[in-house]
């Protein structure tokens, strides 16, 4: 079988110029009003801002009103599942019955939220642009599970120019600016939240009416690995497997780093599903699912290289991640500090080794198994403490699993 999807991704050949001056907006910059030059055929030449690209991102001209592109009745089976320093995460079922995760973010204003200044345009396009591009390399995945369930061997598919393909990363399915007042069925929904689970946020209802927010649709991935119940072990190492190939993926197609793959950022989901699929360097690969589907998210603090400029998020004076301490989650963001030089724009790919090590150490200490007493889950609890025994010998993800004898 012959691929017909060649991967482009979304970016194209006439925007080379806008990634690159974007590349020298690290979200660290402070200068809010730094501009970038634009080539998507702008017959005016213009120079556009940071907000211009962004709504090109989204495929808009202008910001539209939040209770315009979400009205109150177009929100009545939805509910808040989740919340961040950010802002708030909510469950949506939209009107074609797609499950939909929408993460509203309060950008470009003056008040802080959550304690936390907002972030402006600049610095919000470097998760928009890393978001769209992990999950463009999903596209070649369903043709090739199309091929397998027809029977054919993976031998047989000629993947043609498919180089990097993994459908691991969360599929962004639509990324919207919105001004105005915040819903009044969204703030029903923060309130009940509030009421039911404790919210350690702000309520949204002080933000003022004339409030941009960036809204990200992503599709329904399940739960976070903190709060997952696996049957046994196996699973586990079957969800392992999944996350490292997909690291690996992308350190291979973008030099990516996630830097922050914490417990709460790897999503499981239920499947009938029996193998992932992967392609790797031009070669194909299938890994046992065990019931278990990982899906990557979050990559506010992520870095990539895209037509050779980085877009990354500069931690150097961020003297608060690096303060905390009481978990290994936060020892793990002071060896990439060190691992990296404090040079928070080079490509590093042993940092996703520090937090593959980081989740097999919780898949080992700290998961939740219904079947302890089990052989199979004793047999995989030492596979993967043998994982966590090696894996830090390895230079990046890519490498541990191509050349890893035991994986």
């Amino acid at each position: 079988m012959h691929l017909s999807l060649q991967y482009t991704g979304f970016l194209t050949d006439d925007c080379d110029d806008t990634i690159v001056e974007l590349s020298k907006l690290s979200i660290g910059d402070s200068d809010h009003e730094v501009t970038v030059l634009e080539k998507f055929h702008d017959t005016t030449s213009r120079v556009a801002t940071a907000r211009d690209y962004v709504l090109r991102r989204c495929n808009q001209t202008e910001v539209v009103l939040f209770d315009e592109c979400y009205p109150d009745t177009a929100l009545k089976n939805c509910r808040k599942i989740g919340e961040g320093v950010y802002g708030e995460v909510y469950l949506w079922r939209a009107r074609d019955g797609r499950a939909r995760v929408l993460k509203i973010v309060p950008i470009a204003g003056h008040i802080k939220v959550n304690g936390e200044d907002q972030k402006d345009y600049h610095e919000i396009i470097s998760e928009i642009v890393i978001a769209m591009e992990l999950s463009a390399l999903r596209a070649p995945i369903a043709e090739i599970e199309q091929h397998l369930d027809e029977g054919k061997s993976v031998e047989t598919l000629d993947l043609h120019s498919v180089m990097n393909a993994s459908d691991v990363f969360n599929e962004v399915l639509a990324v919207r600016c919105v001004q105005g007042s915040y819903p009044s069925r969204l703030l029903d929904l923060w309130e009940l939240y509030d009421e039911t689970k404790g919210s350690e946020n702000d309520t949204p209802a002080v933000l003022p009416t004339h409030q941009n927010y960036l809204v990200l649709e992503l599709s329904n991935a399940g739960q976070d690995l903190e709060s997952y119940q696996f049957v046994n072990a196996e699973q586990a190492y079957a969800l392992f497997k999944q996350v490292a190939f997909g690291l690996a993926v992308a350190e291979e197609a973008f030099q990516f780093e996630h830097r922050d793959l914490h417990w709460g950022n790897v999503l499981i989901a239920p499947t009938d599903q029996t193998h992932a699929h992967f392609v790797l360097r031009g070669r194909a690969y299938a890994v046992r699912r065990r019931g278990v589907a990982a899906t990557i998210i979050d990559y506010s603090l992520s870095r990539v290289s895209l037509r050779d400029a980085a877009l990354y998020n500069d931690l150097a004076d961020d003297d608060t991640l690096f303060d905390a301490v009481g978990d290994y989650q936060f020892e793990v963001y002071r060896l990439m500090r060190e691992r990296l030089g404090n040079n928070w724009k080079n490509f590093e790919p042993y940092t996703n080794i520090l937090w593959l090590h980081y989740t097999v150490d919780k898949m080992i200490t700290a998961l939740r198994y219904t079947r302890t007493n089990t052989k199979i889950h004793k047999q995989y609890i030492s596979k993967l403490k043998d994982i966590k025994n090696r894996i830090l010998d390895y230079g990046s993800a890519a490498q541990y699993v191509l050349t890893d004898n035991e994986l």
